[in-house]
């Protein structure tokens, strides 16, 4: 089956046609029907669960169940119990059985989203999972076969994790075997208006007003950096058409950035806020310096350690070098 009528067929909701978008479903569409385990990594906000999604279409396994697991909002006490199930009166509060995760996507694909956030004794007990291909749910000495596969997704650097001891070295390479990467949002080029034009429908769908963007609207849109990526990108654009007075939407309406982190301190109180006359108005230009300042700051808060910059600035380490890099 050629690309475009696989990505038809199985990956139609994931919009956009930039070169980055299209590298990421080919690996998807080459990977899906050999079962071998993926990583998806990239920032918070770019859609890992619909690629998780399409690769369990375009799978094997499609008819069974697509079983979503976010890791970061189990409570640590309640993973294994969450994961692998647990008898009755197997700890307290365990008033009845469950059958846990694995369980649920038998003869399907189970993701665990954000897999970074798990402990080590959670880490130790999966990897034993994938490689006996049982569970032994919690108050039990029984294996129970389970028949799944798993598709992981991150946006923490596990490789320097692994350096660091906190997450397993053995665990990494069986989720990784295939590793896919991907792009922000501000990596898309024109996908970003499909995006945001796709997000405007949907609102209206749901009984909000169909509003349109003006191009100053537009011209701050693809001149703002979008560190929650597609996530923000949508709550941007339902925020605006619900707020907004007309059906035209400025870029004063988009209020872009005004939920993000403050990490430049603001002006000295009484400092003049106008640009003035022969001032640039180069608005990327006037992003990049942003930019640079941010990650500048975020390098000194976290003493260099770029991991941590990275988690400060909302952003994935490796896409924090690679802008050290182009900012030399």
């Amino acid at each position: 089956m050629d690309f475009s009528t696989w990505r038809a067929r199985i990956a139609d909701d994931i919009l956009g046609e930039s070169p980055a978008l299209r590298r990421a479903l080919q690996v998807i569409q080459r990977v899906a029907g050999c079962g071998s385990s993926v990583l998806l990594t990239g920032e918070t906000g770019t859609g890992k669960e619909l690629f998780a999604r399409a690769i369990h279409r375009a799978s094997p396994r499609a008819t069974g169940p697509f079983v979503a697991v976010n890791c970061a909002a189990i409570p640590e006490n309640l993973i294994e119990s969450e994961l692998f199930g647990h008898l009755r009166g197997a700890f307290t509060g365990a008033s009845s059985p469950r059958a846990g995760r694995f369980a649920a996507a038998f003869g399907g694909t189970l993701f665990l989203d954000e897999v970074g956030e798990l402990p080590m004794s959670a880490q130790a007990k999966l990897l034993r999972v994938l490689e006996q291909r049982t569970v032994c749910p919690v108050g039990s000495d029984a294996e129970v076969a389970v028949d799944v596969r798993v598709v992981t997704a991150t946006h923490r650097d596990l490789e320097d994790m692994v350096a660091r001891g906190t997450f397993r070295a053995d665990l990494y390479f069986r989720l990784s075997v295939v590793p896919v990467e991907l792009p922000a949002l501000r990596e898309r080029g024109d996908d970003l208006e499909l995006l945001a034009d796709a997000a405007i429908r949907r609102v209206a769908a749901r009984g909000g007003r169909l509003v349109r963007l003006d191009p100053s609207a537009r011209a701050a849109m693809r001149a703002y950096a979008w560190p929650g990526n597609v996530r923000e990108l949508n709550h941007v654009v339902e925020r605006a058409s619900v707020l907004a007075d007309g059906e035209t939407l400025a870029a004063s309406d988009l209020r872009l950035g005004q939920s993000a982190p403050q990490l430049v301190p603001a002006p000295p109180r009484g400092a003049p806020t106008d640009l003035g006359e022969d001032a640039t108005l180069d608005l990327r230009s006037a992003i990049e310096v942003l930019e640079r300042r941010m990650i500048r700051e975020a390098l000194q808060r976290a003493q260099g350690n770029r991991t941590e910059a990275a988690a400060l600035l909302g952003l994935n380490r490796t896409t924090l070098v690679e802008k050290l890099r182009r900012y030399g």
